[in-house]
């Protein structure tokens, strides 16, 4: 082997001082460059995994608020038709108050007319009696001159005018 060193030309004290230099080299690069590259790798690795975790956590949050707003929405809009379908119901029993209260009055206003009507019937009746039977009797004084029997009279003319009363009520 020597022989292969010799033709060669290897110098094993200098091949001896290169490796104890590679070995010193290796040794502070290990220890100065290489041990904080691993730990920046670690660490990006790390920063990394909880980048994704936390992307996944917002994912499933975003999903949670979508859901959770649809249900909102969802609940607001039953609610929703629920005040409509109340305020309808109320706008209707209201509508159907005021037609009745209404319906009252205005039955209240006829009755009222029909007594009004009734009462001036009655006292134009009255009226057309009393002229009428003035009138009778003027008539009469006229074509036969004066009566001794005034009572008769007025009962004669009392009952004639009683009758063209009732005849002019069934004509009605």
């Amino acid at each position: 082997m020597e022989e292969l060193i010799k033709n060669f030309g290897i110098d094993w004290k200098l091949l001896l001082t290169q490796a104890v230099n590679f070995f010193i080299l290796f040794a502070i690069l290990k220890r100065f460059a290489y041990q904080p590259i691993l730990r920046m790798l670690a660490k990006r690795r790390e920063d990394i995994r909880k980048g994704v975790l936390m992307t996944e956590e917002a994912r499933v949050r975003l999903a949670s608020a979508t859901e959770e707003r649809e249900k909102l929405l969802a609940a607001t809009n039953r609610e929703s038709l629920e005040v409509v379908a109340r305020a309808e119901h109320a706008a209707e029993k209201r509508k159907e108050e005021l037609l009745a209260e209404t319906s009252k009055k205005t039955e209240s206003i006829v009755a009222d007319a029909k007594r009004t009507i009734a009462r001036e019937r009655t006292g134009l009746e009255e009226g057309v009696y009393r002229s009428s039977r003035i009138l009778v009797e003027e008539g009469i004084k006229r074509i036969l001159g004066k009566l001794p029997e005034k009572e008769r009279d007025h009962a004669l003319i009392d009952e004639a005018l009683r009758e063209a009363r009732a005849a002019l009520r069934h004509n009605s």
